[in-house]
C-alpha cells in the first residue's frame, strides 16, 4: 500500500472511533440543506439513502491563514489538500467584493465529511465573524475554478446580498411573480411560457439570485466575475499550478447553477440521470438550453476590461454533458462517503 494511503486509513480508523461531538454533532442534526449548483448537490440525498454517509468529528484550529480568512482542520499532510486550500484562500482574501463583505472580520472555513448537505454553506455571525463548512469530497475532488465557483455562490447569493442595504425592499418587486426562463421563451406551455417563481420554489434566495436583472443576481454575478479575473490573472502571471482553465471551469460552474435553478424552479433532483426518472431527459434538454442563453446573455454583457475573458467560456452545453455533470457529481459523492483524507482530525 501507498504511504498515503497508509496515513489516510490510518486516519479514517481514529475517525471512526472518536466520537461525534461539537461542530459535527451540530451537523449530524440540521435538516440537509437544499441544492444549490448542478455539479454541488444534485442527488446527494439519493447517494446517501444508499451509502448511509455520516459526519466526521472535525478539530477546531487555524491550519492555514490568510489575512483574515482561515482553514481550520484542513490536513497539511498531503501537498494536494494543503495547495488547493492555500489557493482558495488567497483568491477568497484577494476578492474586493467579499474583502468589503467581512470589513475586517474574520472568516474561518471548515472540512466536514458530509454528503447529505450541500458541498458547503456560509453562516453571517455578525461581530463574531463568518463561519464557512465545506464538504472534503468537494475540495478534494474539484479543480479550484469549481471550488471557487461554488463558494461563489455560497457567499454571493446567500450572506452578500443580505447585508446589500437595499436589497429587501429592491427584491420585494420580484416575489410571487413568474419570469419567464432564458433559452426556453418558445418552449409551449400550459401556463403559456416556462417560469421561474418564488412562491414554487423550494428555495425563494435560488430564484431571486438567478433572474436576470434583480440584485441578488447581480451581486452573485459581479462577485463571479472578479473571481475570473482574478484566476485569469495568475493564469496569465504563471502563479503556481494556474491554468486558463480554471477561469473555463468557473465560469461553467456559474452557469449551470443559474440554468439548473431557473430550468427546474430549484427542483433539480428533476434532471437527475436515475432509474425511474422518466422526465429526466427533457429536463436535461431544457438546463442545456438555459444554460447557452445565460452564457450568451454573460457575454453580451463583459465590460472592455473583461474582454479577455470572453475566450475561456465554456463550450455550448448539450444535453449529454448536462447529464455527464450529474453523473461526475454522483461518483465524487460516493467517493467522498467512504473517506475524508483532506480533514485533520488528529488532536
Amino acid at each position: 500500500m501507498h504511504a498515503r494511503d497508509e496515513a489516510r486509513a490510518r486516519d479514517d480508523a481514529v475517525a471512526r472511533r472518536a466520537p461525534l461531538s461539537g461542530p459535527a454533532a451540530d451537523t449530524a442534526t440540521r435538516p440537509a440543506h437544499e441544492l444549490l449548483s448542478l455539479q454541488s448537490r444534485a442527488g446527494n440525498a439519493n447517494v446517501v439513502r444508499m451509502l448511509g454517509g455520516q459526519s466526521a468529528p472535525v478539530v477546531q484550529r487555524n491550519k492555514l491563514l490568510n489575512g483574515n480568512i482561515s482553514f481550520t482542520n484542513v490536513s497539511l499532510k498531503f501537498p494536494e489538500s494543503q495547495d488547493k486550500a492555500t489557493r482558495v484562500l488567497q483568491l477568497l482574501s484577494t476578492n474586493t467584493a467579499i474583502k468589503s463583505f467581512l470589513d475586517g472580520r474574520t472568516c474561518r472555513i471548515t472540512l466536514e465529511k458530509r454528503t447529505t448537505q450541500a458541498p458547503a454553506d456560509v453562516v453571517d455571525k455578525g461581530a463574531d465573524g463568518v463561519f464557512v463548512t465545506m464538504a472534503a469530497y468537494y475540495l478534494e475532488n474539484y479543480d479550484i475554478g469549481y471550488v471557487v465557483g461554488m463558494l461563489c455562490h455560497e457567499f454571493g447569493i446567500h450572506p452578500m446580498a443580505a447585508a446589500a442595504p437595499t436589497t429587501r425592499d429592491e427584491e420585494e418587486a420580484f416575489r410571487g411573480v413568474p419570469f419567464p426562463v432564458p433559452g426556453l421563451e418558445h418552449k409551449p406551455h400550459p401556463d403559456g411560457f416556462a417560469s421561474m417563481n418564488t412562491d414554487a420554489a423550494k428555495q425563494a434566495d435560488h430564484v431571486l439570485g438567478v433572474i436576470p436583472g434583480s440584485p441578488r443576481y447581480t451581486i452573485y454575478r459581479d462577485l463571479t466575475l472578479e473571481m475570473a479575473d482574478l484566476l485569469l490573472r495568475d493564469a496569465r502571471n504563471r502563479a503556481p499550478g494556474a491554468r486558463e482553465q480554471d477561469v473555463t471551469d468557473l465560469i461553467d460552474c456559474f452557469l449551470m447553477d443559474v440554468a439548473s435553478i431557473a430550468a427546474t424552479n430549484d427542483n433539480r433532483l428533476r434532471g437527475m440521470p436515475v432509474l425511474g426518472n422518466s422526465e429526466g431527459p427533457a429536463i436535461r434538454q431544457d438546463i442545456a438550453a438555459v444554460y447557452n442563453a445565460y452564457k450568451s446573455r454573460l457575454a453580451d454583457d463583459l465590460s472592455e476590461e473583461r474582454q479577455p475573458i470572453r475566450p475561456l467560456f465554456p463550450a455550448e452545453k448539450t444535453p449529454e454533458a448536462v447529464k455527464a455533470d450529474f453523473n461526475t457529481l454522483l461518483g465524487r459523492i460516493t467517493k467522498g462517503a467512504f473517506r475524508a483524507w483532506s480533514i485533520d482530525n488528529s488532536d
